[in-house]
């Protein structure tokens, strides 16, 4: 009898293993779109998910599925209401009306306060919110971080429960996709009291009030699902979204093959394919790439050597040979897709003739000039790079050119993203192959990552001349003399060697076919899912 029921046994098992339903993903299995969630690779770490802490845009990315601000870009990209149902500008003044079936995820009602206390704590120092500055332009909010004025003096009012009135220093025209990012996100008081410095570290100590919730949360892995409380939950489509963190992007590639990924930001190994697929998104995403020279360093302090090694790379080679994904070439630092006054900012001022690309004569009469400054005959300096298979490729390439067209020996250090921050925040290199990408549609975006009043190389590159010209900038209203003095800031950067710009890079995303609707937000790289659906 019990041979008898083995042998029933294994030939249930054999059918159902034919069927497959013993493989977790055969490779040829269909989504089942009505209970298997998206999975969207992030890619790379997060510090943090608290969401007035975010230092970059893979949390940001998250963020936006979990919180919402006063305002949101709809489908075309223009602003429409969040949290807000209405919001109207007069001069330097937003009002705003907050909706009255807003709700945190516990159910109790969004009201204007949770606001001002979001913002207070943003623009307290203690919270080192590293973008804090994003709200520098609400009247004197500068001077309360700095702790010079007082709550009520700060440009933030409460009308009542549902009315919040923000008066800006100036008319800011920019400060509106500020209110949308998650830097503004309202927070609860009553809540964060409870958990203060443990907010946003584990499942139970958020409160959500985005069209997803998080149900489960793992070092590599966030299952979210549709939040019911959210105002307009009815108009969500995709109920499930789990972010998963692969960061080889040759297994990502096999992952997708697999169906084990329905969405990720790809790099070229398989790009032409999925071109031909239709199943990759492009666009440019306004990051520049850049060699980051540490000034500390008593050879870079020389503004002839860090010239050389800027005019000494082919970046018409860098970007058409080893990147070979679409980026573009860069001189500057402002990408083209930034908005100026009457137009794009780089239509106004091109950056084309900033400076010769490969200008391997003029690189080494600089060179020669700068070892004889500095006394030496040879030189060796440190490459810092992240260990991504790109950045190596990069590194190397780069590691090259400075061997073969100056003579300039390097040693290379790959490591890890998180160790990259790390060293280059600590000054632990000399040369780093740095990233910087716009947190919203202003040249300020960029600008204000050199402006640092820590009275350091002040004597190595104009820097005092620089700042100053950036905290003017902050304080003009948009118009074709505030486009001037960007352009004076800007090119103090290129032309004094601060970094050597290398491209602007693109991002492509794969995308399973089966979904429509998402929107891809340019500027800060951010997928929209609020439109989404899975095609039936």
């Amino acid at each position: 009898m019990r041979r008898n029921t083995s042998i029933l046994f294994f030939i249930i098992a054999a059918v159902l293993l034919i069927s497959g339903c013993f493989s977790k993903n055969n490779g040829n299995t269909k989504k089942n779109k009505e209970k298997d969630p998206i999975i969207f690779n992030l890619g790379s770490d997060y510090k943090t998910l608290d969401p007035h802490l975010f230092s970059e845009m893979i949390a940001a990315q998250v963020d936006s599925s979990i919180y919402e601000g006063l305002l949101r870009l709809d489908e075309n990209g223009n602003y429409t209401g969040g949290v807000a149902e209405s919001f109207k500008e007069e001069g330097n003044k937003l009002t705003f009306k907050i909706r009255e079936n807003a709700k945190w995820s516990d159910g109790s009602k969004i009201t204007a306060n949770d606001f001002l206390f979001a913002f207070k704590r943003v623009l307290n120092p203690k919270t080192a919110a590293q973008f804090a500055e994003m709200l520098f332009p609400i009247k004197n909010a500068e001077a309360y971080y700095e702790g010079k004025v007082q709550e009520n003096e700060l440009g933030i009012k409460v009308i009542d429960e549902r009315t919040l009135e923000i008066t800006l220093e100036n008319p800011v025209s920019y400060f509106k996709y500020i209110l949308t990012l998650p830097i503004t996100v309202p927070l609860k008081e009553e809540f964060y009291n409870i958990h203060k410095e443990k907010y946003a570290v584990k499942q139970d100590s958020f409160l959500f009030n985005g069209p997803y919730k998080i149900v489960s949360l793992k070092e590599n892995e966030i299952l979210l699902e549709k939040n019911e409380h959210y105002w307009n939950s009815k108009s969500i489509k995709i109920p499930d979204i789990k972010y998963v963190i692969s960061k080889d992007f040759k297994v990502v590639d096999d992952l997708i093959k697999n169906k084990e990924i329905d969405m990720s930001r790809i790099e070229n190994y398989n790009l032409e394919k999925y071109r031909k697929e239709g199943t990759v998104d492009t666009f440019l995403n306004g990051r520049i790439w850049y060699l980051d020279f540490n000034l500390s360093n008593k050879y870079l302090q020389n503004k002839k050597l860090r010239k050389a090694i800027s005019l000494v790379i082919d970046r018409e080679k860098y970007v058409e040979e080893i990147k070979k994904d679409g980026s573009v070439v860069a001189k500057s630092l402002i990408s083209s897709m930034i908005s100026g006054y009457s137009k794009k900012y780089r239509e106004k001022y091109p950056d084309a003739d900033n400076f010769k690309d490969n200008d391997i004569e003029e690189a080494k009469k600089l060179y020669s000039e700068a070892l004889k400054e500095l006394g030496i005959t040879t030189l060796k300096l440190n490459l810092l790079s992240g260990n991504s298979d790109p950045e190596k490729l990069e590194i190397q390439f780069l590691q090259e050119e400075l061997k073969t067209k100056l003579g300039l020996e390097t040693n290379v250090t790959v490591v890890s993203f998180k160790e990259r921050l790390n060293k280059t925040r600590t000054g632990d290199y000399d040369i780093v192959l740095n990233t910087w990408s716009p947190k919203f549609d202003d040249a300020l975006s960029y600008l204000e990552r050199w402006k640092k009043d820590d009275g350091k190389n002040e004597n190595i590159w104009s820097k005092k001349q620089y700042n100053l010209l950036v905290d003017e900038i902050s304080k003009m209203s948009s118009g074709d003399a505030r486009d001037k003095k960007t352009n004076e800031a800007e090119m103090i950067l290129v032309n004094e060697a601060v970094i050597a710009p290398l491209y602007f890079s693109v991002e492509n995303h794969y995308r399973n076919p089966d979904i429509k609707g998402i929107i891809r937000r340019s500027i800060t790289g951010i997928t929209d899912f609020n439109y989404g659906y899975m095609e039936k």
